[in-house]
């Protein structure tokens, strides 16, 4: 009879510093993903009478967004399946980081030609859904990845934890940029964020721990040898 109780094919000698830096991050992406969201719900403030949009065409923008995120949930965790989290979610940080900046300048761009303004706007806006769908699937893969059993409940708590606090600081945040500063700078603003933070996560994540530059040898044959049991 084994002496262990120990789960197999877990990532448990991975360094708890190591998993905990790997969360941190994708908490960050997480408060990212939000104020990107959430920003034009306080920037509509001042677009509305700037481009003459209605209630019902900016409610139409807004939906836009709600249809790309849903219709690419599911092809999002399949490409975190396929080509792992440190990849899919800088590609994904990347493409709603540069979408959000769009967001400033989509309608007097030259989509708004052939589009129009609202066309422009909810085109933008369900770009960014689709981006952003690729971040929670990707986030439990991460912490399947990088966390044992035991700890992923706590890990992916953790880790959207961040959009609570994203909806939490956006509206003031966004209203005190758009009043000293124009609504534009603040799609400038979290988009500018969003791509330092590709490049973070770029730089510090890997898809298995045994990967990563920071585990030394010993731990990396540990690592090798738990997945092969």
């Amino acid at each position: 009879m084994s002496e262990t109780n120990s789960p197999v094919h877990q990532p448990a000698s991975s360094p708890p510093r190591l998993r905990w830096l790997i969360l941190g991050l994708l908490f960050a992406i997480s408060v990212v993903t939000y104020i990107d969201r959430v920003n034009i719900s306080v920037t509509a403030r001042q677009m509305m009478p700037a481009f003459g949009l209605t209630d019902q065409q900016m409610g139409f923008v807004f939906s836009s967004f709600v249809i790309g995120y849903a219709l690419f949930q599911v092809p999002g965790g399949w490409l975190g399946d396929r080509w792992g989290a440190r990849l899919v979610l800088t590609i994904a940080l990347l493409w709603w980081s540069c979408v959000t900046a769009l967001t400033a300048t989509a309608a007097t761009s030259s989509l708004a030609g052939p589009l129009g303004i609202v066309g422009a706007l909810a085109l933008v806006r369900f770009l960014l859904g689709v981006g952003e769908a690729v971040a929670l699937p990707t986030f439990n893969r991460a912490v399947t990845d990088w966390f044992p059993s035991h700890e992923r409940g706590l890990g992916i708590g953790i880790a959207i934890g961040g959009i609570g606090v994203g909806a939490a600081v956006t509206p003031p945040m966004t209203a005190w940029i758009m009043v000293n500063y124009g609504w534009q700078t603040a799609f400038y603003l979290s988009a500018g964020l969003g791509l330092g933070l590709a490049g973070v996560w770029w730089l510090m994540a890997r898809d298995r721990p045994a990967d990563h530059p920071w585990i030394s040898p010993r731990d990396t044959v540990a690592l090798r040898s738990t997945s092969a049991e």
